[in-house]
């Protein structure tokens, strides 16, 4: 088998394809054959600023979908043919081989999760970055710190009386964010569009506002009357948004907003303080059971709808592209 991947150079460079080593699964870890990636916010910082890359060459992307081709020592969830989605890792480590835009990427076995059949590729490369991000900023203690749902469970009808604002619903992290808090019983408040409101409901949330209008936080308030607000989930979050989420805890007393991109890029670095293993396991577990039992039963559904470029490597930097004209309710996507 020969791979070969997307690099960047530098900065501000292209993305040039060329050869490039093949991975060896160690323990823990599994090999994939990629079908299809997709592009997040983060490839377009690393591209324009070099956001959390340590040394160049670098291969860039996190989100991808394929068969595994082999599995390293203690892996036993997972064999060779399974189809699987999964996130790729190196920003953790460092480790070139754990990146998406090649034809044959590591990843841990934790995430990577088999797909159902009836799955595509495309639709599977849309979800592992978007629900992990949702998922950690729900239930994990340092974040929301929700109770965790199973994608098998019946919703907890006590928990209607507890109300969640997630901001930006019809994103790829939002619509992600929706259909867990609903998983949760939780009085599910989203913002979106007019035009993907009819989604936005279709995913689970209770009332869908539109985020353009001036009176949205009056809104908003006047629909968490009398409820517990739990907290806030901004996947959108610009300075309007995230001033948006802080009037709405403000008037109920306060609360935390989770916010997920990173607005000030030269600051960015992995955290000291990263979240300890069993924080990690929460989020982690979440992930597995809803990209496995949830779309198998439906309890997880793509929210966004698949924009694919092209087919090959070196569609990359056109995805990329593409994703800075602007999606709604889109995710670029690649076939390889």
């Amino acid at each position: 088998m020969a791979n070969k991947a997307a690099y960047l150079s530098a900065p501000g460079s292209k993305l040039e394809v060329k050869d490039a080593p093949l991975g060896k699964p160690g323990p823990g870890v599994v090999l994939i054959r990629n079908h299809a990636v997709a592009v997040n916010p983060l490839d377009i910082l690393q591209q324009d600023y070099g956001v959390l890359i340590d040394e160049w060459p670098h291969i860039t992307g996190t989100d991808m979908s394929g068969i595994v081709e082999e599995v390293g020592e203690g892996v036993t969830r997972l064999k060779k043919g399974d189809r699987v989605a999964a996130c790729a890792a190196r920003i953790i480590t460092k480790d070139p081989a754990m990146t998406a835009f090649q034809n044959y990427a590591l990843a841990p076995a934790t995430l990577a999760a088999k797909i159902p059949d009836e799955t595509s590729f495309i639709t599977a490369s849309m979800f592992p970055l978007a629900l992990a991000t949702a998922s950690a900023g729900l239930f994990q203690s340092t974040y929301i710190g929700l109770p965790v749902p199973g994608a098998a469970d019946t919703p907890d009808l006590a928990a209607k009386a507890k109300v969640i604002l997630i901001w930006s619903g019809a994103s790829s992290v939002g619509s992600c964010a929706v259909q867990l808090a609903a998983a949760c019983g939780l009085t599910v408040l989203a913002t979106a569009s007019v035009k993907n409101k009819g989604r936005v409901e279709e995913l689970g949330a209770d009332i869908v506002f539109d985020h353009s209008k001036a009176d949205v936080v009056k809104d908003i308030i006047a629909a968490a009357e009398g409820k517990m607000v739990v907290g806030a989930f901004d996947a959108y979050s610009s300075a309007a948004s995230l001033t948006h989420c802080a009037d709405v805890l403000h008037h109920f007393g306060g609360g935390y907003i989770n916010a997920v991109t990173p607005r000030f890029v030269e600051a960015a670095t992995i955290p000291e303080d990263r979240p300890s293993p069993d924080e990690l396991a929460t989020w982690n577990n979440v992930w597995l059971d809803f990209l496995e039992k949830g779309l198998a039963n439906g309890k997880l559904k793509a929210g966004t709808t698949p924009l694919v470029v092209g087919t090959g490597l070196e569609k990359c930097q056109e995805a990329l592209n593409r994703y800075r004209q602007g999606v709604s309710a889109e995710k670029v996507v690649v076939e390889l």
